[in-house]
Parts: C-alpha cells; sequence; structure tokens
C-alpha cells in the first residue's frame, strides 16, 4: 500500500461554482431555472475626493453603487447518482490590488434535490475601495464534509478614479 494515501481522507465536492460576475441587477425565473443579467460590471468609476478623504482620515469607506454578485452553481454528480440536499457555505471576500482584504462576507448554500443547477445572487450596497486598481471578489466554499474554506473562483473588476 501506498504510504502516502494511507489514513489520506479524500473531500468529496458535490457542487461546484461554474461562473460568477458582478452586474448592477438580475432577475432569475425560478419556474425555468433561467437567469436575466443587466448591466454587467468590470470597472467602477469612483470621484478623486473618495479616495481623498480615506487617505486623509485613515480609513476604509463604502461607495454607495448597489450592484449584485451572482454565482452559477451546478452538482458535480448527476441526479440519478447523487440526488439529495447539499448544504454548504461560500465566503465572497474583497481584496485590494495591494493584496489586503477589505471585507469578508459568509453566505449559506442549500442546494434542494432534483435541481441541476443553482443560481445565486447576493445584493451588495456599495463598493469597499481602498485605492484605484485591480480588485478581485474571491469566493471561496466549504461543502459538509470538508474541514476549511478553498478558494474556488476569481470576479475582477477593475476601480478608477475620475
Amino acid at each position: 500500500m501506498d504510504k502516502k494515501r494511507k489514513g489520506k481522507k479524500i473531500e468529496i465536492d458535490y457542487i461546484k461554482c461554474v461562473w460568477g460576475l458582478l452586474c448592477s441587477l438580475s432577475s432569475i425565473d425560478q419556474e425555468r431555472n433561467n437567469i436575466s443579467l443587466f448591466n454587467i460590471i468590470e470597472q467602477v468609476t469612483l470621484p478623486k475626493n473618495f479616495f481623498e478623504k480615506q487617505l486623509a482620515d485613515k480609513k476604509d469607506y463604502i461607495f454607495p453603487l448597489p450592484h449584485e454578485i451572482v454565482l452559477c452553481w451546478k452538482r458535480t454528480f448527476d441526479t440519478s447518482v447523487f440526488n439529495e440536499e447539499i448544504f454548504a457555505d461560500f465566503k465572497i471576500k474583497t481584496v485590494d490590488p495591494l493584496g489586503r482584504v477589505l471585507q469578508e462576507i459568509l453566505n449559506p448554500i442549500k442546494f434542494p434535490p432534483n435541481m441541476k443547477r443553482l443560481r445565486v445572487r447576493f445584493a451588495m450596497q456599495g463598493v469597499l475601495a481602498s485605492e484605484p486598481g485591480n480588485y478581485v471578489h474571491q469566493i471561496e466554499m466549504k461543502v459538509q464534509n470538508q474541514k476549511d474554506f478553498r478558494k474556488i473562483l476569481e470576479i475582477p473588476f477593475e476601480v478608477v478614479q475620475k
């Protein structure tokens, strides 16, 4: 027997995050399991005085700009193989251009039986930005049988100063 494999616990992902994005608004048709996305966001323009105030106060502020983080999840096993309800947790971490985590939001997922794909929308009331540059919403997940969260997706967006 291979000594490296002896006693190692295998963690199984029952669900997988297929894609994620930022948009100003979305609508999910529960009957047909379709989604409509409005104004996909890849760049946010914030006023220069927003960053100047943060620098002067030595604090990070939220700029009021309502938007949504939309994630599409799918089962990794066909429903004929595994069709039970799945519970998991996911985190959204906002990471600034310097690699600092500005915020971390924990959310539960309940994946119903008989559903192959699940869309999740998370409403954000504003943008937390420390300086102009490239940001990411880092998505981490932990399913019931797992001990730790793992990074599974990054949603990039740029913050520019006007």
